[in-house]
């Protein structure tokens, strides 16, 4: 009785929390749609990271280096620094795709992000092993100033 009551909530949101299911998907962490810059662009942070166990069963998150962000529809690829980081610097009022790539690791497309006015947001992805392809949705970025 006590297995079903743990495993009930994995059958309802087992794609959100990974630790209710056997493989780990690439996935964003967070997105936080920000402040208002002093740009007339959309500035777009983030960092790649690979979750890690550590010994002692100690469960982390790490810098991923060597990965790249392609752009859709721009022929741009971005790659991010040794610390994982990255800053993209979008148009206003248009839809920017854009998929993280790097070897050995499930690519990840981002769907969804637009601004309709300057914002500077932030975003946390984390990418895990294996060659599935993998899409995420981040909400638009409608702020009024």
């Amino acid at each position: 009785m006590m297995l079903n009551r743990m495993l009930l909530p994995c059958l309802f949101i087992g794609t959100i929390f990974s630790n209710c299911t056997s493989e780990h998907e690439s996935r964003i962490a967070t997105f936080n749609c920000g402040t208002e810059p002093d740009t007339t662009v959309a500035i777009l942070h983030g960092k790649i990271m690979e979750q890690k166990m550590l010994p002692g069963n100690i469960d982390t998150l790490l810098p991923l280096q060597s990965a790249f962000i392609s752009l859709e529809g721009k022929h741009d690829t971005i790659a991010v620094d040794a610390s994982g980081t990255f800053t993209l610097y979008l148009d206003l009022k248009a839809t920017h795709p854009f998929t993280i790539i790097k070897n050995g690791y499930q690519p990840l497309t981002v769907n969804g992000f637009f601004a309709e006015k300057e914002t500077q947001a932030e975003i946390s992805i984390i990418l895990e092993k294996g060659m599935t392809a993998r899409t995420g949705t981040v909400t638009m970025c409608k702020i009024a100033y």
